[in-house]
């Protein structure tokens, strides 16, 4: 008769959660929307840059000598785009004979090409040290390019006391200075309540849940009123001449017996259903799913 086979058990499955898990509270939310506004208002601002930059590099670009086409220098702009206020005349200063740019077609496209440079980096640098700080968790990085750009949006304000013409387009950067300095005092809350850096790594393999401690088991409850109780010896312990060499321990007399303590279990998400997390820093739930929009 041949044996039984061995029954294998079921391989182990193991949820991935290798990837940190960064924790943003509720609290960052602010900090992060007025970062967003800064940012936002900053890049509006860039709009009339970015048109002047790449129509001189379009016009140096065209009157090129390996181009067919054949374009003066300097070029003649359409009426409509003359007519913009802001973007027009600066485009006329900037091309007048004499006044701006020497006609030849590298140097337009090279003011084109440089310009173009230093907008995109300056507003990447911008997006990197305050929005993406914040979302990544950095908050005091992230506090620290808020306050810088506050300030240097607030500078060029004090030209109107040698300029007072420049007043009108010197105001506007203190819409962005002002979300900044907001942003600013927001995290500083958030540093002095939460820390510097947001939870990361919570859920990683092999480590517990950093949750709140368990509840205690349940103590036996004693006997029933008039149980006799075991004679008791000088040391508090039950005496030894009350009970037989090498026998049988008499059972102990309980009420109830102890129940083992359940292992808690994570809660649900109300939202999407998955487990939550607790953070010991922030001392509350998260989900890893409903709690970081954006990621």
């Amino acid at each position: 008769m041949e044996p039984a086979p061995v029954l294998l058990p079921a391989p182990a499955i193991f949820e991935d959660r290798s990837k940190p898990v960064v924790i943003r509270p509720p609290e960052v939310n602010g900090a992060h929307d007025y970062a967003v506004i800064g940012f936002v208002l900053v890049f509006l601002y860039f709009l009339p840059w970015f048109i002047i930059v790449l129509t001189i590099g379009a016009f140096g670009l065209l009157a090129a000598p390996f181009l067919p086409t054949t374009v003066t220098l300097p070029p003649a702009f359409p009426a409509w785009l003359v007519g913009i206020p802001l973007i027009g005349p600066l485009l006329l200063i900037i091309t007048f004979p004499g006044v701006g740019l020497p006609p030849s077609w590298f140097v337009y496209l090279g003011v084109g090409i440089i310009g173009l440079l230093f907008a995109i980096i300056f507003l990447a640098i911008l997006y990197f040290t305050t929005v993406r700080n914040i979302r990544g968790g950095r908050y005091e990085k992230a506090r620290g390019a808020a306050l810088f750009f506050a300030v240097l949006f607030t500078i060029p304000v004090f030209l109107v006391l040698v300029a007072p013409l420049t007043l009108s387009p010197t105001v506007l950067l203190l819409l962005p200075a002002f979300f900044y300095y907001l942003c600013y005092g927001r995290l500083g809350e958030v540093i002095a309540k939460y820390g510097p850096l947001a939870v990361l790594g919570e859920a990683v393999p092999g480590v517990g849940m950093a949750g709140p401690p368990p509840p205690p088991p349940p103590l036996a409850m004693p006997g029933p009123m008039g149980a006799p109780m075991p004679p008791m010896g000088p040391m508090g312990g039950p005496a030894m001449g009350g009970m037989p060499m090498g026998g049988p321990m008499p059972p102990m007399p309980t009420g109830m017996p102890s129940q083992p303590a359940a292992a808690p279990k994570a809660p649900l998400c109300p939202t999407c259903g998955r487990e939550l997390y607790y953070s010991a820093n922030h001392r509350r739930w998260y989900c890893q799913t409903c709690d970081q929009p954006g990621r």
